[in-house]
């Protein structure tokens, strides 16, 4: 394990390959994201990871909320969950963080999740954009959608979500459009592609949210077509 440098998570620890995940460890990774954890996260928050991958932002959610908070972290593919669990368990965190290795989907199935070229990239069949990548292998896992899982199940409202996953916003957010509407979680979004964004924002105006980009002063997005191949934004209840 490896103590982090800078960043949201110094002193903490990770176990890190520092040929490919320097920025984790010192604390550059996702600043944008670093800057709206600590402005929007605050202790006793319920907050959802989803696409937890090894579980950085993860433990950033984690000791933002505190010791009166929870987090659940969703990750599918079972080499990042293992890294996740073993990380979060680095940092005595096993009584904050809920672990869950099924994919956010638009229902209760099983599906196939592709893996990237990245070992530590996937994606859920029917997702949107990465077309420039080569998703070569699948494994089946189990899909839930938020819906069920929170109000159908019964588990913690989250006060804040982040999505990150890699274009399968296009079904997660279609699976979680109750709690949007009855809950109104703050959103803090990673999309793909304009047909992500064209999808995801659609649903959470549809659901009275305002989106905004994420950075300093959260600017309102009035249009897509502003927005980047790779849009970081913020939804927020108006």
């Amino acid at each position: 394990k490896i103590k982090i440098a800078g960043g949201a998570l110094a002193g903490m620890y990770m176990a890190l390959n520092l040929n490919s995940e320097k920025a984790y460890w010192l604390g550059t990774y996702e600043v944008d994201l670093q800057r709206a954890i600590s402005d929007l996260v605050k202790p006793g928050m319920i907050a959802y990871d989803v696409g937890a991958n090894i579980g950085y932002v993860t433990l950033m959610l984690a000791r933002a909320v505190g010791e009166s908070g929870k987090v659940f972290a969703f990750e599918a593919l079972p080499n990042n969950f293992k890294r996740l669990t073993d990380n979060v368990h680095a940092n005595k965190y096993d009584n904050r963080v809920i672990l869950s290795d099924n994919a956010v989907i638009d229902g209760f199935r099983q599906i196939d999740f592709w893996r990237g070229p990245s070992a530590a990239m996937g994606k859920a069949e029917g997702s949107a954009g990465r077309k420039d990548l080569s998703y070569s292998e699948s494994i089946t896992v189990q899909g839930i959608s938020l819906d069920g899982f929170v109000l159908g199940q019964k588990h913690a409202h989250p006060d804040v979500i982040k999505m990150d996953i890699e274009g399968g916003e296009v079904l997660a957010l279609p699976g979680m459009e109750r709690i949007l509407k009855e809950i109104s979680p703050i959103m803090l979004l990673e999309l793909h592609g304009p047909e992500a964004a064209s999808i995801s924002c659609k649903i959470l105006k549809q659901a009275g949210y305002r989106i905004c980009r994420m950075a300093p002063s959260y600017p309102i997005v009035n249009a897509i077509e502003e927005l980047d191949w790779k849009a970081y934004l913020v939804g927020l209840k108006t």
